[in-house]
């Protein structure tokens, strides 16, 4: 059986109770809430709800979070991608005059999965910006580029100073497998300097128990740097013939050569990666997915 580290006090979040969720006030009208695997954040208005994401994990317990908070109609439902953990109980929530919003690549995803789970957006926009006033709050939905899927959006809410960056990184955590499953790693780097040029105190990134803060983004550009590092150095230093002859593999099996290769070179990386253990939890979890995805992505990009 695999041991892992036990998870840091500091990475925990609040105790889950018998309801199924813990729901955090954030101020402004913006709430926090997750089960202890998935978080997102809705709005209250002056007429109603902005949600934001519907996750299988949270479906039947998002209506009894915002009812704890206001009678107030749902009024809006942001996607910030289509992957089903977390819009995958839209279809609980839909109704007549919901406004579903995502940007069009979205919408084509969800169109072509026919998950009768994720309902088709009502309205999609195209390019990299839509900026709304949602009864009386100002919403700006970003498309930086395809650092988790194509169509995520960065969500800022700029005078209540709050974001939301679905699966962009998870605070007080090492990112999870292969840099959460990144469409493109460069643009995954890009994304944590795009992120700090957004004013905002509080963020909210859709998995686990804890909201971040801008301190928490730089924490993860800094430890996907040392990954960074680490990797480029390995692919320096380590030579595909001499780990395949040291694996005993046959030189006429070349997709063996190439995969003992960067096994060696993800062992070397994480020789080389300093210690993150007391800053980040889940470092022994998913170093050698992160540090896989990161040298790939530095020998081919």
């Amino acid at each position: 059986m695999t041991e892992f580290a036990p998870v840091p006090g500091f990475a925990l979040g609040a105790e889950i109770p018998e309801s199924g969720y813990v729901l955090n006030d954030l101020g402004g009208g913006v709430y926090f809430v997750t089960q202890g695997m998935i978080n997102t954040m809705f709005v209250v208005t002056k007429k109603g709800v902005v949600l934001v994401d519907a996750s299988p994990f949270l479906g039947d317990k998002l209506p009894a979070a915002i009812e704890e908070v206001t009678s107030k109609p749902l009024t809006h439902l942001i996607y910030s991608h289509a992957h089903a953990d977390h819009i995958g109980a839209a279809h609980l929530l839909n109704r007549d005059g919901l406004k579903i919003i995502s940007h069009e690549i979205t919408g084509e995803f969800i169109k072509e999965a026919k998950d009768d789970r994720r309902p088709l957006p009502t309205e999609t926009f195209s390019g990299r910006r839509k900026e709304m006033d949602i009864h009386g709050v100002r919403f700006v939905l970003d498309y930086t580029g395809d650092w988790h899927q194509a169509g995520n959006l960065f969500i800022h809410l700029p005078e209540l100073r709050m974001m939301g960056a679905m699966d962009s990184f998870t605070p007080k955590s090492a990112p999870f497998f292969r840099l959460y499953f990144s469409a493109h790693v460069p643009a995954y780097f890009n994304a944590m300097d795009q992120l700090l040029e957004y004013d905002f105190e509080t963020i909210v990134t859709g998995h686990m128990a804890l909201p971040g803060t801008p301190e928490d983004v730089a924490t993860n550009r800094e430890y996907i740097r040392d990954l960074r590092s680490a990797a480029a150095e390995a692919l320096r230093t380590v030579d595909l013939k001499e780990a395949a002859a040291a694996a005993k593999v046959p030189e006429s099996n070349r997709q063996a050569e190439l995969k003992v290769w960067m096994d060696a070179v993800v062992a070397r990386a994480a020789e080389l990666m300093p210690s993150w253990d007391k800053r980040l939890a889940g470092t022994d979890i998913f170093l050698a997915d992160n540090l896989n995805a990161t040298a790939w992505s530095v020998f081919i990009d």
